[in-house]
Parts: structure tokens; C-alpha cells; sequence
């Protein structure tokens, strides 16, 4: 699993006080993993700021639910270095990321800084919470990145409390939050739920930890019949030198909403430089509001500048 340079979380169950008559019943029922549900669904990472995970099993005849987290490993094959071209001018390091160690105080289950590995996320974690069908919920909800991470969570809860069918929730609630320090873009989740037979099942789904954009300093100017706009895309430095460093050779779309509309059309855009700074012209559209944006990829985050007028 990658030991020495990529972080693991592993988690465990418990159940909760009364929930005895309820696993009983489940003890019948085929053992199945029917989802896993990671909120947030999009992870998002700035510089000084960490994300909390909330992750939950839906599972049946299952006397106990495991779940591992790992950074997604590359496929064999595939290249140390890809020549992709949403891919960082300089290479990030592969799973341990080179840069001062992390606030003590912040990550304590960090790894020594001379190794050059991500802190540990695993150790001495507190069991996660069971969730019996048709019991109360003890823990708060989180609140979801967006609309669809409160459907989806509803939908789930629906299903689940809904029917007699032996389904249960179990949630994860990992004291550990990630951050920068831990590699970005794809990561496993794995479930493997056990009954008292000794079977086991299990189920996987990914999600994706991005490290944040900035566009800086995104100015709309007139320049005759053109509209120029320039800007300057950063990111969040993978080597942990400094917040933020220049985004190179990545593209920036510019989008124009028309006055009195709420749709935003995209009419050209350019690719930012070595130091980050990108420069355009596209033709000018009337009255109307300018803006920058900035896709993303499967490391970084999209993000988009403020409204601007030409």
C-alpha cells in the first residue's frame, strides 16, 4: 500500500447502544455493500485550510464494515512522469511531496520531515458510528459541498430508513482531516463488510482531492473594436515553499453575459505563461459583463474571477 510515501486511513465501526435487535435481523439477509457515499464529494484544499470526511456504507448482514482510504496507485504501465498537458511545468514528486512539515500542533501524526512523507492519517482514530434503519441520527449532518451532495445524502437516507429490507447506514467520521500535505488527485475508497460466518464482501468508489486556484489580478479593458483581458492563474504550491506559486501553460476560457441575461457565453480565452500571467483579445460583445475562468483538473481546482465590465 505504498507505506513509506503515501498516507493510508483506515477506519472501523461500532454499534450503537441498542441496535442488537437490528443487526439480528440483518443476520438473515444476504451479505451486501449496495453504496458508499464520500462527502464532501469534490474535496477542496488551500494553502493553511484542511477538508473533513464524512463517509457512508450502505450495507446488509454485515456484522462489522471496514473502510481504507488510499491514494489512487498509477496503473502498471503508465509513465512516472505523464505528459499530460493539464499537468504542472515541473513534475510534482510521486506521492511524497518535498516542503517544510507541516504545524505539529495542526498534523500530529505527521511523519519526521527529513522522510518527506505525507503525515499519517490512520492511528487511534475513534470507532465511527452505526446508523440503525428507522433510528435517530446522533451526529449532526455536515453541511454538503453542494446541492447535489444533499441529494444524493438524502436520497440515501430514503432509501435506506424507508424499507425492511435489512439495510443499514454506517457512518464514518474521521478525526483526521486532509490537507495539502497528503497527495492530490485520485483516491480509493475501499468497504469490506464482514458477518459472524467469517464472509466478507467488499466495494470500492473514488473521489478526487484537488489542491485551489486563484485568478489574480483579472483586468477587461476596450482596445478599439477587441475587448483584452489579462490576469494571472495561480495555485497552490505542491513543494510547500510558499501559498501559492504561478500556473503555467494552462488554459483560461473569458466568458461574456450579455446585459440582462444570466447565461455566460465562452468567446475565447489563452494559455498563462512561466510566470502565470495570461494575455487575450477576443472581439467585443456590447454591454455586457467579462469574466476569467479556469477549468481545472484531476490535482487542481476550477476557479473564477469576479464580474468585470469592459
Amino acid at each position: 500500500m505504498m507505506r513509506h510515501t503515501l498516507a493510508t486511513l483506515a477506519l472501523a465501526a461500532a454499534t450503537l447502544p441498542g441496535s442488537a435487535g437490528a443487526a439480528a435481523a440483518s443476520s438473515d439477509a444476504d451479505l451486501a455493500i449496495r453504496s458508499i457515499t464520500v462527502r464532501p464529494s469534490d474535496p477542496v484544499v488551500g494553502p493553511n485550510d484542511s477538508v473533513k470526511l464524512v463517509i457512508d456504507v450502505v450495507a446488509r448482514g454485515a456484522d462489522k464494515v471496514d473502510v481504507v482510504l488510499n491514494p489512487t496507485p498509477k496503473k502498471p504501465g503508465e509513465p512516472n512522469k505523464p505528459k499530460e498537458p493539464e499537468e504542472p511545468e515541473e513534475p510534482e514528486p510521486a506521492g511524497d511531496e518535498a516542503g517544510p512539515a507541516p504545524d505539529p500542533a495542526q498534523e500530529p501524526a505527521q511523519e519526521p520531515a527529513q522522510e518527506q512523507t505525507a503525515p499519517a492519517l490512520v492511528s487511534a482514530l475513534p470507532p465511527a458510528i452505526r446508523l440503525v434503519p428507522g433510528g435517530q441520527d446522533p451526529v449532526p449532518e455536515p453541511e454538503p459541498s453542494d446541492a447535489d451532495d444533499a441529494d444524493d445524502a438524502d436520497d440515501a437516507d430514503d432509501a435506506v430508513t424507508g424499507h425492511g429490507d435489512g439495510w443499514e447506514v454506517w457512518r464514518f467520521l474521521p478525526q483526521k482531516e486532509l490537507s495539502r500535505w497528503y497527495p492530490s488527485g485520485p483516491w480509493t475508497v475501499t468497504a469490506t463488510a464482514g458477518n459472524g460466518d467469517g464472509d466478507t464482501v467488499a466495494a470500492q468508489t473514488t473521489f478526487s482531492l484537488r489542491r485551489a486556484t486563484e485568478l489574480e489580478g483579472v483586468k477587461v479593458a476596450r482596445d478599439g473594436d477587441d475587448v483584452r483581458i489579462t490576469g494571472t492563474l495561480l495555485r497552490v504550491d505542491p513543494r510547500g515553499r510558499v501559498d501559492y506559486r504561478p500556473y503555467a501553460k494552462q488554459r483560461v476560457v473569458f466568458c461574456f453575459r450579455p446585459a440582462g441575461s444570466d447565461d455566460w457565453q465562452d468567446l475565447g480565452g489563452a494559455v498563462t505563461r512561466k510566470d502565470g500571467w495570461f494575455s487575450g483579445r477576443v472581439r467585443d460583445a456590447g454591454d455586457g459583463a467579462w469574466r476569467a475562468k479556469y477549468a481545472g483538473n484531476r490535482r487542481y481546482a476550477q476557479n473564477v474571477s469576479s464580474s468585470k465590465s469592459a
